[in-house]
């Protein structure tokens, strides 16, 4: 028998006090992701954040168990048994063992009810925030997300969301390459340098949101462009047209992925940030760490005539027509 929490029979219906860390909001800070305390309501920012207000609630209160605040997640924790409690929404979507498809000798990994791969045409790409048929929001890279070192599921989702876009649509009837780079900006910007006169620099933080649609259109224009982005944790595309310098000693790439790959595992190595590279092959490529972490194929058929560089284990997940590849390592 796994060990269970001895808490879980003390939590009640509760709302929270505030729409966002009580501490933070009295003192101006910002935090990345909330948490409620399951016996005051006392609403904090996690451990990824600087003041991490809910483990500090814990450490004054002893009150034992939160649940995140998310809007795709419904997890609890017990500080005093240190024990993981998924949410009935997350239950729910687990996976059978009807449902899922075997990797030849290697691993049985989750895929959706989607599998035909004999498409009449080109499926949606599901946005960010889109609501499972349970009625939670569910982040369409979350297996990406939860991978990856630096996840800040806001930002990071829109920005492998926006690489996929360009990945499907190219530009002007061709196909494109380009490079993201997410998280820790001032070490990027540090180890590059710009190519050209950065087309962003001097326009106001609030219309370089990632999240923005038409600085979104933007992007994919200047995707054309040689160059990286470059986007901090809060979303905001700090610089394009990036020549990144870095250049790890110890990456090691799969045969025919070329210098922007390189590039993008190598800033991923140096530095805490993730690199999201489109390739021209419309295939889009996640790294951290210096590691390749994830594939995404844009279109299912492509699965036919393309050969998997991710070293197994694997999981594959399908969401519409598009096939998301994630290490298991």
């Amino acid at each position: 028998m796994g060990k269970k929490c001895g808490h879980i029979d003390q939590t009640r219906e509760i709302t929270p006090r505030t729409d966002g860390c009580e501490e933070c909001l009295l003192t101006g800070d910002e935090w990345v992701h909330l948490r409620l305390c399951l016996s005051c309501g006392h609403v904090g920012c996690c451990d990824d954040s600087d003041n991490q207000h809910a483990t500090a609630h814990f450490k004054s209160t002893s009150h034992p168990l939160i649940e995140s605040l998310e809007p795709d997640e419904g997890w609890r924790w017990c500080y005093v048994d240190e024990i993981l409690i998924p949410s009935e929404v997350d239950v729910a979507d687990a996976p059978t063992q009807e449902s899922w498809n075997v990797m030849p000798d290697l691993f049985q990994s989750p895929s959706s009810s989607t599998t035909d791969r004999t498409l009449v045409g080109r499926q949606p790409l599901p946005l960010v925030g889109d609501t499972s048929v349970n009625g939670r929001s569910r982040g369409m890279f979350k297996s990406i997300c939860q991978r990856v070192r630096r996840c800040n599921k806001k930002n990071l989702e829109p920005t492998i969301e926006l690489a996929v876009e360009i990945a499907r649509e190219g530009r002007e009837g061709r196909r494109i390459g380009t490079l993201f780079t997410f998280g820790d900006a001032d070490a990027v910007l540090a180890r590059s340098r710009p190519l050209i006169l950065d087309p962003l620099a001097g326009h106001p933080e609030q219309s370089r949101k990632i999240r923005d649609p038409n600085l979104r259109g933007t992007i994919k224009e200047l995707a054309q462009l040689d160059g990286a982005f470059v986007i901090s944790d809060k979303g905001i595309v700090v610089s394009a047209c990036r020549y990144l310098d870095a250049m790890a000693s110890e990456i090691v790439l799969p045969y025919g992925m070329a210098s922007r790959h390189l590039a993008g595992a190598s800033i991923s190595q140096v530095t805490d940030a993730v690199a999201i590279v489109v390739s021209e092959s419309s295939m889009v490529r996640v790294f951290d760490d210096g590691k390749l972490v994830a594939e995404i194929i844009p279109e299912l058929w492509l699965m036919d005539h393309y050969n998997v560089q991710l070293s197994a284990p694997y999981q594959e997940e399908r969401i519409g027509d598009l096939a998301v590849l994630t290490s298991k390592r």
